[in-house]
Formats: C-alpha cells, sequence, structure tokens
C-alpha cells in the first residue's frame, strides 16, 4: 500500500457520497450497501414515454439515431423537470476532478457497453475508446478533460486502447444554446486530430451526456469520414425532458422515494 493511501486511511474519513455515513476504504463504490441498492432500484424505473427500463429505452435523439442504427449506452436517462438535482453530478464530474467520481461514472458506463455488446452480439473487445473533447477555454480553467478521465478510466475497465481523435476548436458553450443552435455550433467546434486515420476502426465516443446528440454526432460523422467503420455513442446520463416535451399527455410518476433517493445522490454527490 502507498504511502500517500495509509496517511488517508489513518488521518481522513471516507463517506458515503449520499448519506454521508462513514464507509470502509476497502468498498468497491464510494457508497454504502444500503445507498447502492437504492441507487440500483432507481435504475430499474420505467422510462415516461417509451415505457422501458434503462437497457430498453427506445427513445434517443434524432441525430443519434443516425450514428450507428440507433444503437447507443447510457447509465440512467431523466426528465430534469422532475429530478432536477441529476444535473449535479454532472456539474461535478466536469467542474470539480474527483477520482471516485470519475471511477464511479466509468464502473456504470462500462457495465452499459457490455450490456449493449451483448444483447446486439457485438465484441466490444474490437473497439477503441475515443471522446468528445473538452473546449481549450474549459481545459485551461478547470485542469482536466472530464470526458478523456472517463475514457481513460473505461479503457482501463474494459482492457480496451484509449486514442484521442478528434480536437475541440469551439468559442460557444453547447449547454448555453437552443436546439438548433446547438446542432450548427457542433458542426463548425470540432476537425479530426492531425494524422488521424480510422482505417476501419470501431469506436465506442465517450460523453457527459446526452441532450439533443448535437456534439455526439458531429464527432461521430468526423471519425467516419475519416475512415471508422462503426461508433457507438456512451454516455453517464441521458437527458429525456424533450421526448416528455413531445409527449405531453405521458403521465409522469412524481413525489416516488426512487426520486428522492436520486436527488439526495445526486446533491450529496456534489458538495
Amino acid at each position: 500500500m502507498k504511502l500517500l493511501e495509509i496517511l488517508k486511511r489513518a488521518f481522513l474519513t471516507r463517506i458515503c457520497l449520499i448519506c454521508k455515513e462513514a464507509i470502509s476504504y476497502d468498498e468497491d463504490e464510494p457508497f454504502c450497501e444500503e445507498c447502492i441498492e437504492k441507487w440500483n432500484a432507481f435504475l430499474k424505473a420505467k422510462c415516461h414515454v417509451c415505457g422501458y427500463d434503462r437497457n430498453g429505452c427506445t427513445c434517443l435523439p434524432s441525430q443519434v439515431k443516425q450514428i450507428n442504427d440507433s444503437l447507443a449506452a447510457w447509465c440512467v436517462f431523466y426528465d430534469p423537470r422532475e429530478n432536477q438535482k441529476i444535473n449535479e453530478i454532472i456539474f461535478k464530474l466536469k467542474k470539480n476532478y474527483n477520482r471516485e467520481i470519475i471511477n464511479m461514472c466509468a464502473k456504470r458506463m462500462a457495465k452499459a457497453i457490455i450490456s449493449l455488446c451483448v444483447v446486439h452480439k457485438i465484441d466490444y473487445k474490437k473497439y477503441i475508446i475515443t471522446y468528445t473533447p473538452r473546449r481549450m477555454h474549459n481545459f485551461l480553467k478547470y485542469g482536466f478533460d472530464h470526458s478523456g478521465k472517463l475514457a481513460k478510466a473505461i479503457g482501463e475497465i474494459l482492457g480496451l486502447k484509449v486514442e484521442k481523435t478528434i480536437k475541440n476548436i469551439g468559442k460557444k458553450e453547447q449547454k448555453k444554446l437552443n436546439k438548433n443552435d446547438r446542432k450548427l455550433n457542433a458542426q463548425k467546434s470540432y476537425e479530426i486530430r492531425k494524422n488521424f486515420d480510422g482505417n476501419g476502426k470501431n469506436y465506442f465516443l465517450i460523453d457527459d451526456i446526452m441532450t439533443t446528440g448535437s456534439t455526439l454526432y458531429a464527432c461521430a460523422k468526423l471519425l467516419y469520414e475519416n475512415g471508422a467503420k462503426n461508433v457507438i455513442p456512451v454516455t453517464f446520463a441521458k437527458d429525456n425532458k424533450q421526448f416528455i416535451r413531445r409527449n405531453k399527455n405521458v403521465k409522469r410518476h412524481t413525489g416516488n422515494n426512487i426520486a428522492r433517493v436520486i436527488k439526495s445522490f445526486m446533491r450529496n454527490g456534489s458538495q
């Protein structure tokens, strides 16, 4: 055991990111057993629109459907109007480098990849990990690229090579734009890295969240135009609010215990 790890265990208390109860450093997850069970229960919730659970949800942005025959993997879908706190884990992932949060997200994303590949009989070992890069302005501001960190962690879990394939040359942040402006901004914000050659390679394209799909589509398009054979988008979260908005008569399940659990998880996980 490294000296730093010994000192950390001796002088710091590790707490559950959900309920803040003390937990052992030997736990694989930064949560207590009870909170892990509640989180896993949330993942079994049904989509308000298509009625399927996380692994079977058919709601995808139109641009993502065009990338690889509607193949995509994610860990959790949500409607921000009901689960407003879920954005807080994305906030922490992007703005406050925390190895436990990175590893927690990466483990779940790796599991989502394997599940997708089992269902569609895909050999994930024939794929390479790549990612949607952060704007240089934000990289300098926060000191790290969260998608790059996720990609590296997922690559280590699955034993896959990680490649930097795309450069972000954008000037505007996607989150501040509407759907149409996001699409236009994404088209001019990315370029393929010099000397890149896809040469029939397969890629898992990593990002934190799938909203309109503009960023994923723009990056996948560049990979395909430069020789990639297959590109499968993989995100931690999928924003379902656009599908809820199109289906105004859908009954949303509010006020249940699972919703409160996820809100608590995201609130405490961002501190």
